[in-house]
């Protein structure tokens, strides 16, 4: 069974401002292609996530980088959809529309709030997270869930309780972020706010945001995330990331799934697949995205990890019956018409 979660690209741009601010470090410091920090949609195995957040910690020598850098870790940070997510007026809304609307960013994972008598839970559970990792990764979001109240409630307001899941972070700078009790080893990550702030709205007057305007290709990829057990769509974004680190390859797309090559190979012909041809009616899909972009046709070779255009030309005109050329000239004759 494959069963892989993601999480964009977007929401790695808190972490990246926080590095470079706080520490000096990139993100292309930790072997992430610049080309995928360029494309906010683009979707990673939230594996691979959890392994930059362990590199982060050798990195910077801090075992308590997260919390150093809380002041970068806003959804406002995140960008356009971010902004979305805290525009409304009152805590409330701002509570309800982050929790259905995060599904666009991460996948595999349930953000919701649990009610006990005058308390809120405000809940981030992921059975994808393990390992060290796991610390940093519920850290991060406890981060944001009590900025997000700091946005409406104030600077000064503290959670009632911290519940994080991982091992421990020792840091006295943890405690006096949140400054509440923290308990550790928790089966999900919870914040616990009184009820009484989302009753009565906000102390803090919020200034006035402009509407977000999203084109039809943005909207594609927002609204196209995969669901773990969905091996058709887990496959597509396997092989969409792993062009990321040159052509897709079997071995590649094997280890980050955690089959051998046989099994990759086996799985896929159960679905009358093959790596090769599946590969090849990906990467013109991901083309027409990007003539669609206006990208020029050696440029878009390159990205998708083409040793050449000819190559490029070859295999596309096998998928679609017209060179990228022909092709995106049709894409604009239509948009003019």
């Amino acid at each position: 069974m494959i069963n892989i979660a993601f999480i964009r690209t977007a929401y790695l741009k808190p972490l990246e401002l926080g590095l470079q601010k706080h520490y000096g470090i990139s993100l292309t410091e930790l072997g992430i292609p610049a080309q995928l920090l360029k494309e906010p949609t683009s979707l990673i195995p939230f594996n691979d996530y959890l392994h930059w957040l362990e590199r982060i910690k050798v990195l910077t020598g801090d075992p308590a980088y997260m919390i150093k850098m809380a002041a970068n870790l806003t959804f406002e940070n995140i960008g356009p959809l971010g902004h979305w997510y805290v525009s409304c007026p009152d805590l409330a809304l701002a509570f309800r529309r982050i929790n259905y609307g995060i599904s666009c960013l991460q996948g595999g994972a349930s953000y919701h709030g649990e009610q006990s008598g005058k308390i809120v839970k405000w809940v981030y559970n992921n059975s994808y997270a393990h390992g060290s990792g796991a610390s940093f990764d519920s850290l991060k979001v406890a981060i944001l869930f009590t900025q997000v109240s700091r946005n409406y409630m104030g600077d000064d307001y503290v959670p009632v309780k911290i519940e994080l899941y991982g091992p421990e972070i020792t840091d006295p700078a943890i405690q006096q972020f949140f400054g509440c009790p923290i308990t550790w080893q928790a089966p999900a990550t919870k914040v616990w706010l009184n009820l009484s702030i989302l009753e009565h709205g906000n102390q803090r007057p919020l200034p006035i945001t402009k509407p977000i305007l999203v084109s039809n290709l943005q909207l594609d990829d927002l609204l196209n995330m995969p669901q773990p057990q969905d091996i058709a769509k887990v496959m597509f974004e396997m092989i969409n990331y792993s062009r990321y680190y040159g052509f897709p390859t079997l071995d590649f797309v094997a280890e980050k799934v955690g089959l051998s090559r046989q099994q990759l190979q086996r799985r896929l012909h159960d679905y009358g697949w093959t790596f090769t041809g599946t590969t090849n009616y990906i990467l013109c899909n991901l083309a027409i995205k990007y003539m669609l972009s206006g990208m020029d046709i050696s440029t878009i070779a390159t990205i998708l990890g083409y040793s050449n255009v000819q190559s490029f030309n070859k295999a596309f005109k096998r998928n679609r019956g017209l060179t990228p050329a022909q092709y995106q000239h049709q894409l604009l004759e239509r948009s003019l018409n």
